[in-house]
């Protein structure tokens, strides 16, 4: 696993949701699908044996392969494109910043207050200046909060016949600044060497999302680093009841990304408990535990997949649970026979689509072993 900066040349543009019919705004982030998808455009546009009109073997389109064992062994990108479908492009982030928990809050008056987590402590008023707190949304690092800079951009659309502005067709864009640096990993590679430039997500033919890439350091986590979060939670937190049942130990997961069910997320729930077992199935871990809270959202969304070639390219609606979401669990067994297991999840992800970078968790984050801080 390697750290990759993407330093932004141009403003950058990730679909995000029409407010309105003439007003784009960009999502604040940038999926790994969105960098999985611009290296695939580039290796694509280089390569000389792409056809777009003809599939592989399986009717993809547009699909990262060895086209040619010959001749593709002569090609800078051959290696990319014998392992491609294994590469984990994680999600990136401004500046290295995390996405709050939903177990966070913050100052009402003043966000510089830092913030407060209330998933084992129920906090009525901020630290600092006992005002009001309420539940936080966005980024922070280092306990602060973190906005990321966006500009707004007005265009017209030009009439394809007069070559002139189009009636109606004034628009706006609200896009991320130039000259930001976004953090994320890639996984399954050694380097990006045969990238210094790459064009991410929307409106590239116009000048927006031009990145350069910075390769920082090793990203891999350890498996010490892990114990040792967990032993400490349970140092801070103590021995606690939860429904009239003590655990040996506390465990958190915190999801830095979207996360994708792979089991029926729509069934109707009537109880908590019917809810804590559904979130038992969709973790899934590998051991006996008990779900004892659950912060989360859900959204629904589809996508488009360019590798088919039909008029409709959009994907079946999907239920997402969206990134900040946090479970505490409950165990019993001993860290040490169920270490493997945990380092597995961290390493792999939870549902669909991790190889994308969906379902990113982080076990016993550190915001939960600083109070928020």
């Amino acid at each position: 696993m390697i750290k990759v900066k993407l330093n932004l040349i141009s403003p950058l543009i990730v679909g995000g949701r029409n407010l309105v019919g003439n007003f784009l705004t960009t999502k604040d982030y940038i999926p790994g699908d969105v960098i999985r998808a611009a290296i695939a455009r580039e290796i694509l546009r280089n390569c000389l044996l792409y056809d777009v009109d003809k599939p592989d073997k399986d009717g993809r389109y547009n699909w990262i392969y060895i086209r040619d064992d010959e001749k593709c062994s002569r090609c800078k990108y051959k290696d990319w494109c014998r392992n491609f479908s294994n590469i984990r492009f994680y999600n990136f982030y401004y500046d290295g910043a995390r996405p709050f928990p939903l177990s966070a809050m913050k100052c009402k008056y003043h966000n510089d207050h830092g913030l407060v987590d209330v998933l084992f402590n129920k906090e009525s008023e901020c630290p600092i200046c006992k005002g009001r707190i309420e539940f936080a949304t966005g980024y922070y690092k280092d306990g602060k909060m973190v906005d990321v800079p966006k500009r707004l951009f007005t265009r017209t659309a030009i009439d394809p016949y007069t070559k002139t502005a189009r009636d109606g067709g004034l628009y706006s864009i609200l896009a991320i600044e130039e000259g930001l640096t976004f953090e994320g990993y890639v996984d399954g590679i050694d380097e990006l060497e045969e990238f210094k430039m790459l064009r991410i997500g929307a409106d590239t033919s116009s000048g927006f999302g031009k990145c350069k890439i910075e390769i920082c350091s090793e990203g891999a986590r350890n498996e010490v680093d892990l114990i040792e979060r967990i032993e400490k939670l349970n140092k801070i937190v103590g021995k606690r009841q939860y429904g009239g049942k003590t655990y040996k130990s506390l465990i958190t997961l915190d999801f830095y990304s979207d996360m994708i069910p792979d089991i029926d997320y729509n069934i109707p729930l009537k109880t908590t408990d019917d809810y804590k077992e559904l979130w038992k199935k969709i973790l899934n871990l590998g051991f006996q535990y008990d779900v004892i809270k659950v912060y989360s959202e859900s959204n629904i969304y589809r996508g488009y997949d360019t590798s088919k070639q039909m008029d409709d390219m959009r994907e079946k609606p999907s239920v997402y649970i969206e990134k900040g979401s946090v479970v505490l669990i409950g165990t019993d067994e001993d860290i040490d026979d169920i270490k493997d297991k945990l380092y597995f999840v961290e390493k792999s992800g939870i549902g669909q689509n991790t190889i994308n970078g969906y379902g990113y968790v982080k076990i016993c984050d550190e915001i939960h072993l600083n109070g928020g801080n």
